[in-house]
């Protein structure tokens, strides 16, 4: 379970990793930890395996007499893109079938406890 749950945050970094190097490929690691939520190491960690993977290519420029990169999805980068995107989508889809099961648990527990406060009773079970 621990396992199938850290594939799916995987996923999740990563999806959004590659749409924003898709959305906006001049852009530098801090920037993408603070759109995505997670530290700089975590960035640097998940882009540097995608860039391993052949997912994404990296070029260097300079603006304003500073070093930047260009992040660029390749070929494979967007297949990967597509079949995260479902993986995520359908992580998603899971979790939520979850949350509706609970919701609807806790809706009966709460139609209890109101039912036994209206009987004037003190335990659900008397």
């Amino acid at each position: 379970m621990e396992i199938m749950a850290r594939q799916a945050n995987d996923d999740e970094i990563v999806y959004k990793l590659l749409k924003s190097i898709e959305k906006s490929p001049k852009t530098n690691q801090r920037k993408l930890a603070n759109e995505l939520g997670i530290s700089l190491g975590s960035v640097n960690y998940f882009l540097n395996d995608i860039i391993d993977k052949g997912l994404v290519s990296v070029s260097e420029t300079t603006t304003n007499k500073r070093r930047a990169c260009l992040y660029h999805l390749t070929p494979a980068g967007l297949t990967e893109r597509a079949a995260v995107t479902m993986r995520y989508l359908q992580s998603l889809l899971q979790l939520q079938k979850s949350m509706n099961l609970e919701i609807e648990t806790l809706r009966e527990e709460s139609n209890k406890i109101s039912a036994a406060i209206q009987r004037g009773l003190s335990s659900l079970y008397a």
